[in-house]
C-alpha cells in the first residue's frame, strides 16, 4: 500500500516572545509531518506551546525562525495573494466557542463571512445555499439561521465555529482544544462529526488537546510537547502500547479508568520545579521533574528514532538504560 503524501511539514520551527527578562521560548525546533487525510494529535500540559504552535503554522503569529512547508512550499515566505490563498486552504477551530464568535453577528453571517471576504460565491442566493448546506453538515437546524451566539449552548456554538472553518473548503484545520469546554456527550458528537468529515472530504487535522482519551480516539499520530519541545512522537497505537519518555509515562498514568482491575496501577507523580522558559538553559527541560535525571541530561536532547516510527528526545530511552 502506497504511503500518503505529507500535506504539511515543519522544519526547526521556533517561536519566541520578547519579555522584560529575556526571550520566552514558546516553541523550540519543532519538526512534524501531517499526511493528507490524517490527524496529528498534540498533547501536553497547559503552557507547553501547543496553541502557539498551531497559530504559528497558520501565520496568526509570526514565526521566529524555521520553515512551514505546505505541499512542499514554505508558507512563511508568502505575501499578499499567496497568503490569502493559503488561509483559504488552512483554517482553525478555536478553543472557546463563545469568544471566538462575533456576538453582534447572526449565525448565518458568521458562517458566510469567510465567503464574503474571499469572494468564493457569486451572489447572495448562492451564499445562502452554501450557509444552509454547511449548517446541515454540522448538525445545525435551519431554525438557528438568524440566531446569535449567546442564544446557543456550547455544543451548537462549536458547531458554528466548525461550519465557519469549513466555509472555504480547507484541506487542513488546526483544532485548538475544540471540545475541552463541552460536556462529555457533546464532546463525542463533535469528535465523531470531525472524523466523519475527514472520511468524506479527506481533510487533515492538527488536534490540540490535554486529554489523552480524546487524542487516542481521533488521532493517527501523536506528538507530546513539554515546554516548547517535542519529547515524543509516534503512531497512536505504538505510543499507548510503548510510551518511552518519563513525561509521557506520567501523562499516561493520570488517565482515569473505569476498569476496577486497573484502579490500583502505580501512578507516576511528578515532583520538582518547572524550568523557566525564559532564556532556558541547554539540556532537557523536563530534567528538574524527572526521577531519572543525571548530569547527562544537561546536554541538548535530540528527537531520535528509538523504534520504527517512534521518536523520543531522551538519551536514557534511546540507549535502553
Amino acid at each position: 500500500m502506497a504511503e500518503r503524501a505529507a500535506l504539511l511539514e515543519t522544519r526547526n520551527l521556533r517561536k519566541y516572545f520578547s519579555t522584560p527578562r529575556g526571550l520566552l521560548h514558546a516553541v523550540e525546533d519543532v519538526n512534524l509531518s501531517i499526511n493528507a487525510g490524517e490527524t496529528l494529535g498534540v498533547v501536553g500540559e497547559s503552557g507547553c506551546g501547543k496553541s502557539t504552535l498551531g497559530r504559528t503554522l497558520l501565520r496568526l503569529l509570526p514565526a521566529t525562525s524555521g520553515e512551514v512547508l505546505y505541499k512542499g512550499e514554505d508558507v512563511l515566505k508568502y505575501r499578499g495573494k499567496e497568503l490569502k490563498k493559503m488561509h483559504m486552504s488552512m483554517q482553525m477551530i478555536f478553543q472557546d466557542p463563545f469568544t471566538s464568535l462575533n456576538p453582534k453577528m447572526s449565525i448565518s453571517n458568521i458562517i458566510a463571512e469567510p465567503m464574503k471576504v474571499c469572494g468564493t460565491v457569486k451572489n447572495h442566493t448562492e451564499m445562502n445555499e452554501r450557509v444552509h448546506e454547511l449548517m446541515e453538515i454540522c448538525g445545525l437546524p435551519e431554525r438557528y439561521v438568524n440566531t446569535y451566539p449567546h442564544e446557543l449552548d456550547g455544543g451548537r456554538r462549536q458547531r458554528v465555529g466548525l461550519a465557519r472553518a469549513l466555509a472555504l473548503n480547507p484541506e487542513f484545520i488546526v483544532c485548538d482544544e475544540p471540545v475541552s469546554a463541552l460536556d462529555v456527550s457533546i464532546q463525542a458528537q463533535i469528535l465523531n462529526l470531525l472524523m466523519d468529515l475527514q472520511e468524506k472530504k479527506g481533510m487533515s487535522y492538527m488536534f490540540i488537546t490535554h486529554d489523552l482519551c480524546v487524542v487516542r480516539h481521533i488521532s493517527h499520530n501523536i506528538m507530546v510537547m513539554y515546554m516548547g519541545n517535542v519529547v515524543e512522537y509516534a503512531p497512536k497505537d505504538e505510543l499507548f502500547a510503548h510510551p518511552l519518555h518519563p513525561y509521557t509515562k506520567a501523562l499516561m498514568s493520570a488517565i482515569p479508568t473505569t476498569d476496577l482491575n486497573k484502579r490500583k496501577r502505580p501512578r507516576q507523580l511528578l515532583t520538582g520545579e518547572v524550568a523557566n522558559p525564559i532564556n532556558p538553559k541547554p539540556g532537557c527541560r523536563f530534567a528538574p521533574r524527572c526521577p531519572y535525571a543525571t548530569e547527562r541530561c544537561q546536554q541538548p536532547q535530540e528527537l531520535v528514532e528509538a523504534a520504527l516510527q517512534h521518536k523520543v528526545a531522551c538519551w536514557r530511552c534511546i540507549e535502553g538504560m
